[in-house]
């Protein structure tokens, strides 16, 4: 095995795990009917502070679910690819720093999805070339817009079934994680 299929391989892995644990949890509530959608956020309640970490995992039904592995395998894959050294920190801020924000500000719901990761993986891709400002970044985060520009659209308030807080606090911890880690010397 060469080293760039190596490389490509293990850029994966952490996403791959994630959405694994994504589609166990799934199966284990549609098949086993275990109750593991009241495990999500619940803003500003004790009960919900366990969503911080459980729920990016729970998914609502199969096209919630879908619509979250696609983009996970992809962002994430590329994230580790190509910014290899601050990969693992990226991925903990918009998994952590984003459903902290969800519990802390979110109206009163239960958050569940793995939308809000998403989200801080897409708008931390799409921003950092921009405040890089090298090529490689630039080609990444244009091509990462081309792919995801539609990301815009959804941190705004338009389905009450939809948490578009989580999509919302992702893009601001995307952005600014992007911003902070812009002038380090070597992220790959």
């Amino acid at each position: 095995m060469s080293s760039s299929q190596s490389s490509l391989f293990g850029s994966s892995v952490i996403p791959f795990r994630l959405v694994f644990l994504m589609w166990a949890s799934f199966y284990l509530e549609f098949v086993f009917a275990l109750p593991i959608s009241v495990y999500g956020i619940e803003p500003r309640t004790f009960h919900g502070l366990i969503g911080i970490f459980t729920a990016p995992l729970i998914h609502g039904d199969l096209l919630h679910l879908i619509s979250n592995t696609i983009p996970m395998l992809f962002l994430g894959s590329v994230l580790f690819f190509f910014y290899g050294k601050i990969g693992g920190q990226v991925f903990f801020r918009s998994y952590f720093w984003t459903n902290i924000l969800v519990w802390l500000f979110a109206r009163p719901a239960n958050h569940i999805g793995a939308s809000g990761v998403v989200y801080g993986l897409a708008f931390f891709l799409i921003s950092f070339g921009f405040f890089r400002r090298d090529f490689l970044s630039i080609i990444i985060s244009a091509i990462v817009l081309l792919l995801y520009g539609g990301v815009f659209y959804g941190v705004l308030p338009t389905d009450p079934h939809i948490s578009w807080e989580s999509h919302f606090a992702g893009a601001l911890v995307g952005i600014t994680t992007a911003v902070t880690f812009s002038k380090q010397k070597t992220v790959n």
